[in-house]
């Protein structure tokens, strides 16, 4: 039993191999342009909620002042 558990485990470790050897890695320039991507594209999604983050809030004054 141990045996075939051993075999089992060399079997699973030669197959995680094959599977790592598979996959294709990006290189680094475009990580850094994914990046870039990611980063302007959280700054301009931020920027889009402040705004109506504040144009809410002068509706929300305006409405209470009435």
């Amino acid at each position: 039993m141990a045996d075939t558990e051993k075999k089992s485990m060399s079997q699973r470790f030669a197959g995680l191999k094959t599977e790592f050897s598979k996959i294709i890695w990006p290189d680094g320039s475009s990580v850094g342009r994914q990046t870039v991507a990611v980063v302007a594209t959280s700054v301009v999604v931020a920027f889009i909620i402040v705004i109506l983050d504040y144009v809410i809030q002068y509706g929300v004054d305006f409405l209470v002042k009435l």
